[in-house]
């Protein structure tokens, strides 16, 4: 469809002399394409409507395009459908799970900070946002040719390291600590922040232990590594389950010995200055940045501006992607404010904000223990399609897997489902609904089309690009073609606005067309030869569009539900 459009936009600027923009239109009745005129109101001296009447007399109509009609102040074009279909299945057809792609991002490296959970704390549902919004934007920047390093910048540094510690050493149990360290260690934080609000000095204590670490004390060095693997090895049977992989797990850690080589560059700027005795950054509009606390203890802002320089001479990317929550906007500001004053332009920074999950009880905490675990969302979840397909579909082969497949894509698309700068309110009942818009509705329609392509076959029918596209003449097929020319796209939107909720309530409108269409138009039943090839051969493109969208959204599908 991306071809029409171009070769749309190149014939209007021919005929109208000056570059235009096209809208895809809200309807399928309105047309593929609309030109607003609203743009050339100044220029004519006329009034918009006027204009897109006076340019559907003017424009000559190209060899692929229909006809042209106005609509208040639009041209609208509408592609000839057989010309349409055949360039578009034909290349669904032969790209297959290539389709989509292209070559927009070739020679260019982009790096994307993600999931990034703190060491020693569970991973909850609330880690979910970034570690699937920015899984996916690692596979969309894929799919269209950049080259994506993965980073998982752990929180394994920092004062609650110095909390741990003390907690550990007061009230430790060295075998619940390898049994169950995630649990242990959450138990131990809560009791610390219990027993700090009796006894302050606990605060100072778990200052000079996290001043220790820094110092690289044996002891403390040697709690901290085991807090650590026992912890990322808890995480990685999580991202297994999840389908997320990583190219780099550098932490905060592990730009400790480059924070005074990032200080040095911001004091050969002069940028920096004292201020009871901590240093700082001075911002015009903002709270100042500070590198290094009273104490000498670094800050996590230095740690990520000696991550920003390390990234760029290591990776050197065309851009540093920044998944991390809306309520570190602030940061970010602070901390690219500060690159760019050390000579880093702010167009290789971006940080993709999103609202964060609410719960009917409020916010969670680590410090209270209010914390759902994303373990038990996802073991809840596959017993939940577990015994739908006991109930729908018992003779089912390979139901454990299914189950798995179903219940780890539902929570997935439900959270991608959603625009990321939304809040999202956790609801059990929402969230695992496998009825209406959720992932299960989605591999349900790709099983389906794959039921009839297994019959297709049973029958001898070979599924080809060699079909008579006229015999695609139905209103409803006509939109189901329309709508699987819109997925590259949605691709394009999905990374120019980092959105890929985009993606999915694509999807969304695909199956609810492609529904109608497997209701309305017969394929195997139908007894004119040359339209059910046709049709076999929508329907085969229309479950490989699924296919390849929600591969961009990490969900997997099966054959048969």
């Amino acid at each position: 469809m991306i071809m029409f459009e171009q070769k749309l936009k190149d014939h209007l600027k021919k005929e109208l002399g000056e570059d235009v923009v096209l809208e895809i239109p809200p309807d399928f009745s309105m047309g593929d394409y609309a030109l607003p005129c609203f743009t050339f109101a100044k220029k004519l001296k006329k009034n918009p409507n006027q204009i897109a009447q006076d340019f559907v007399k003017q424009i000559k109509k190209p060899d692929f395009v229909e006809k042209l009609e106005t609509k208040g102040a639009y041209v609208n074009f509408f592609l000839k459908k057989s010309k349409l279909a055949e360039r578009l299945l034909s290349n669904i057809f032969k790209e297959k799970d290539d389709y989509g792609s292209a070559k927009l991002g070739k020679g260019k490296t982009i790096v994307i900070d993600f999931s990034s959970p703190n060491i020693a704390k569970p991973f909850s549902i609330g880690h979910l946002r970034s570690t699937m919004i920015g899984n996916s934007l690692y596979k969309i920047h894929t799919k269209l040719g950049y080259k994506v390093v993965r980073v998982n910048h752990l929180g394994d540094w920092g004062t609650q390291f110095g909390k741990l510690i003390v907690a550990h050493l007061k009230w430790g149990d060295k075998n619940r600590l390898k049994k169950e360290p995630i649990q242990y260690l959450l138990d131990i934080y809560v009791k610390f922040h219990e027993e700090a609000e009796k006894n302050k000095e606990l605060e100072d204590q778990a200052r000079e232990w996290f001043k220790k670490l820094e110092d690289e004390d044996a002891q403390a060095q040697k709690l901290w590594a085991e807090f650590k693997h026992l912890s990322l090895d808890e995480f990685r049977k999580l991202y297994d389950i999840l389908g997320v992989d990583f190219d780099s797990y550098n932490g905060e850690s592990f730009y400790n010995d480059k924070i005074e080589d990032a200080i040095k560059t911001v004091e050969k700027k002069d940028i920096c200055e004292l201020n009871e005795g901590a240093l700082i950054v001075p911002l015009k509009t903002m709270t100042p940045l500070m590198l290094r606390k009273s104490d000498e203890a670094s800050t996590y802002a230095a740690r990520d501006l000696a991550a920003i320089f390390y990234r760029i001479k290591t990776y050197k990317p065309e851009k540093i992607v920044y998944v991390v929550g809306a309520e570190q906007t602030l940061h970010f500001q602070q901390l690219f404010s500060v690159a760019e004053l050390c000579g880093i332009s702010k167009e290789k920074l971006t940080h993709v904000a999103f609202g964060l999950y609410r719960f009917p009880e409020g916010k969670m905490s680590t410090r209270k223990g209010k914390v759902i675990f994303m373990e038990d969302v996802l073991n809840k979840s596959i017993e939940l399609a577990r015994k739908v397909i006991d109930e729908k579909n018992p003779k089912l082969n390979d139901k454990e897997n299914v189950a798995q497949v179903v219940g780890v894509g539902a929570i997935i698309f439900g959270d991608l489902v959603n625009d990321r700068v939304k809040d999202v309110l956790f609801d059990w009942n929402k969230i695992l609904d496998f009825e209406g818009d959720t992932a299960p509705y989605l591999q349900y329609t790709y099983a389906r089309a794959s039921s009839i392509i297994r019959k297709a076959k049973e029958e001898k029918l070979i599924v080809s690009e060699k079909v008579d596209f006229e015999m695609i003449k139905e209103e409803v097929e006509q939109r189901l073609v329309s709508k699987l020319s819109r997925f590259q796209n949605s691709i394009f939107d999905a990374l120019n606005n980092y959105k890929p909720h985009i993606i999915a309530q694509y999807l969304l409108e695909l199956a609810r067309t492609f529904n109608e269409f497997y209701h309305k138009c017969p394929c195997i039943q139908e007894k004119d030869k040359d339209v059910k090839t046709a049709r076999l051969l929508l329907i085969d493109c229309s479950r490989q569009v699924i296919r390849n969208g929600l591969d961009l959204l990490s969900i997997r599908l099966v054959e048969e539900m």
